[in-house]
């Protein structure tokens, strides 16, 4: 009951929406930190020092989530670095969406799916059945839902199945909008913005560039982005639903 009371006061004098955040974000890390330990003894191979090391590097391109830029919404990307007549891998492709905001788009692409999901067709239903060969490989809102290490052999496997100079785009939920990850029940591991980077660079990747997505109707967008943005820098907080990195096999 003391400890109780001291919290409620701290609750009190700083703040109690500050303190909440402040200890639910307290509670992700030591979720994060017991699945990455759980994942340490379970796979030896990862090399600890080297992801921390390139979390590092990212860190000096975007020092806070507040660094990275904002982009309206998947397609936006797409658009970017999608051109004619490649040849594109989706990967967790659920009921295909991606191929609907390519057709959108009006680009031809060669696309091929993939799922562990047999009851929606799809072209491969595992990554190690896949023997071709891709100009960009789709990790889309896939990789939170495996372990840490699982996640490692997807990015590397998706790696040996690029061409030369073949690129990757890996989205995840945002863990700093406040229950973008913690709404499905078969989320396993979240990614920061920084660790999802740096996992990729482990992976044999070099990062380009990281993206978070937020588009909602005109007065929210305003309201959020513009009139209240200062507040969700206050409470540590992102308005943004999704991350997005993208990356080119390293030689």
């Amino acid at each position: 009951m003391k400890r109780e009371g001291l919290r409620w006061g701290a609750m009190q004098g700083r703040g109690w929406e500050h303190t909440l955040l402040r200890e639910m974000l307290m509670r992700w890390k030591k979720y994060f930190l017991r699945s990455v330990m759980e994942d340490r003894a379970e796979n030896k191979a990862i090399e600890w020092s080297k992801l921390f090391s390139a979390r590092e590097k990212i860190h000096k391109r975007y020092r806070s989530i507040w660094d990275v830029p904002l982009i309206q919404n998947r397609s936006a990307l797409l658009k970017r670095i999608l051109k004619d007549d490649m040849k594109l891998l989706d990967v967790g492709a659920g009921s295909k969406g991606v191929k609907e905001e390519i057709e959108k788009l009006g680009l031809r692409i060669m696309y091929k799916s993939m799922d562990i999901d047999t009851n929606i067709h799809h072209d491969f239903y595992d990554i190690e059945d896949v023997n071709e060969v891709f100009d960009v490989v789709i990790l889309s809102e896939a990789i939170e839902h495996m372990s840490f290490s699982a996640g490692i052999h997807m990015l590397k496997k998706s790696r040996d199945l690029l061409k030369d100079g073949g690129m990757i785009l890996v989205s995840t939920p945002n863990i700093f909008h406040p229950n973008r990850f913690f709404t499905t029940a078969d989320h396993k591991t979240f990614y920061a913005y920084d660790e999802l980077a740096a996992v990729m660079d482990l992976a044999g990747y070099d990062v380009n560039a990281i993206y978070r997505s937020f588009n909602d109707a005109f007065h929210r967008y305003i309201l959020k982005v513009y009139i209240f943005g200062f507040l969700f820098r206050l409470l540590e907080i992102d308005y943004a639903y999704t991350i997005f990195a993208t990356g080119t096999k390293r030689l």
